[in-house]
C-alpha cells in the first residue's frame, strides 16, 4: 500500500484534478467518462467507492452540513 504521506498527496491531486474538470462546465458523468478507462484503475476505484456506499455517505454528510449551516445562520 501507500504510505500515509503519499496517500494524502495522491488524494489532494485527485481532488484538484476532478474539481478542475468540473469547473469547465462538464457534468460529473462526462468527467468520469473522460478519465476512467474501461477496466482501468480509476474505474475500479470508483466501483469500490460505490459498493462501499460512498455516494450515500457523501450525500448524508452534505445534507447534515447544510442543515447545520441553516441552524447556525438562523440563530446568529
Amino acid at each position: 500500500g501507500l504510505n500515509p504521506a503519499d496517500a494524502v498527496r495522491l488524494a489532494r491531486a485527485t481532488l484538484r484534478s476532478a474539481a478542475a474538470g468540473l469547473e469547465d462546465g462538464a457534468d460529473l458523468d462526462a468527467l468520469i467518462a473522460r478519465i476512467a478507462s474501461p477496466g482501468g484503475t480509476t474505474q475500479a476505484g470508483l466501483k469500490a467507492l460505490v459498493e462501499a456506499g460512498m455516494p450515500t455517505a457523501t450525500a448524508a454528510a452534505v445534507q447534515a452540513a447544510v442543515r447545520r449551516a441553516r441552524e447556525l445562520s438562523a440563530n446568529g
